[in-house]
């Protein structure tokens, strides 16, 4: 007898919960996890406690492509920037993203690292992004770094947008770390002029007619992107991870979130930082990290094995979250 899809997912999510980390595991993983020391050790050639003032490896951005990209993202709601940041940064976190995968941690956990929060704050990134959501923007503390495995089918998140009410105060921002191709499955989207049509149906899981699909497949946009570059989109953009159609290059990525000053965040995106500031306490980054890895199981399943530990970090860590007193709006 064939098995129902109520009947397959449910086997599966009791395979998933069978994974989780043993008791003793998940002690020795909180141990390690509050460890600066260990991190130090695990990626000594990357930094844990700067000022983030300093930038050995500035990024480049000329005003004519500035410009044109902040053209599209009013007309079409996305952007994007070819080889904005130096090489030899990328590859430093490229190397910290694989130095933590190997020792057994979500690869979000580069995120205890300043080079993954100080790497928008080269002068030219931060003219751009205030372009984008205005004058003393702020960052929120939703982080993500991504891992798609080189192997054909294997595919990045499913399509979902990251802030539909948000509107021009709210901006997200993605830098490979890799090359993101077609064949090893970079990102699409739909424009803003379909994206929201397209999204509604999704979340009420209303039928749409075959000439809203024909028109939609036919406005998908595609976005290959070289290790350095740097593209993003408004809240309201549909967006997805393309399945891997035979590259064996694994895809590195990372996600951050930017937003206007004065304009009233979401919960989860509480509390803000400014990145005019010093970088993020040790503290909060693990809160910002547990934080997001609890929300994205639903895009990542086998995250779910690291629950248990996520969900006591982030208890723990709650205090770095409401001791961060949020810039007043803008004069």
């Amino acid at each position: 007898m064939r098995a129902s899809p109520e009947q397959l997912a449910s086997a599966v999510q009791a395979l998933l919960k069978q994974s989780e980390l043993s008791p003793e595991d998940t002690e020795r993983r909180i141990a390690e996890a509050f460890d600066v020391d260990r991190w130090r050790r695990l990626a000594p050639f990357a930094s844990i406690g700067g000022d983030g003032g300093g930038d050995d490896d500035p990024a480049h951005l000329s005003d004519v492509d500035a410009a044109r990209e902040k053209r599209r993202l009013d007309s079409e709601g996305y952007f994007r920037l070819a080889q904005v940041f130096a090489p030899a940064r990328i590859a430093r976190m490229r190397r910290i993203v694989e130095a933590v995968r190997a020792d057994g941690w979500p690869v979000a956990f580069a995120f205890v690292f300043d080079e993954f929060w100080s790497i928008a704050r080269s002068p030219r990134v931060a003219s751009f992004l205030e372009s984008a959501v205005g004058e003393g923007y702020l960052q929120n503390t939703v982080v993500w770094a991504h891992w798609v495995a080189g192997e054909r089918r294997v595919a990045g998140w499913s399509p979902h947008d990251d802030y539909r009410e948000g509107g021009d105060a709210f901006l997200s921002a993605w830098i490979p770390l890799s090359d993101a191709t077609v064949e090893n499955g970079c990102m699409f989207l739909l424009p803003a002029r379909v994206s929201r049509e397209i999204s509604d149906a999704i979340d009420t899981d209303t039928p749409l007619s075959p000439r809203v699909v024909r028109a939609a497949l036919q406005d998908v946009i595609a976005l290959p992107a070289a290790a350095g570059a740097m593209i993003g989109w408004r809240g309201n953009i549909l967006h997805w991870g393309g399945a891997n159609a035979g590259g064996a290059e694994p895809r590195l990525s990372l996600a951050l979130e930017f937003r206007s000053r004065g304009v009233r965040p979401s919960k989860f995106e509480r509390p803000l930082i400014d990145p005019r500031a010093a970088l993020p306490s040790f503290r909060l980054r693990l809160f910002a990290i547990t934080k997001a890895l609890r929300e994205y199981i639903k895009f990542e399943p086998l995250l779910l094995r690291y629950l248990p530990l996520a969900e006591r970090i982030f208890a723990e860590t709650s205090d770095a979250s409401a001791a961060v007193s949020n810039p007043p709006p803008a004069s």
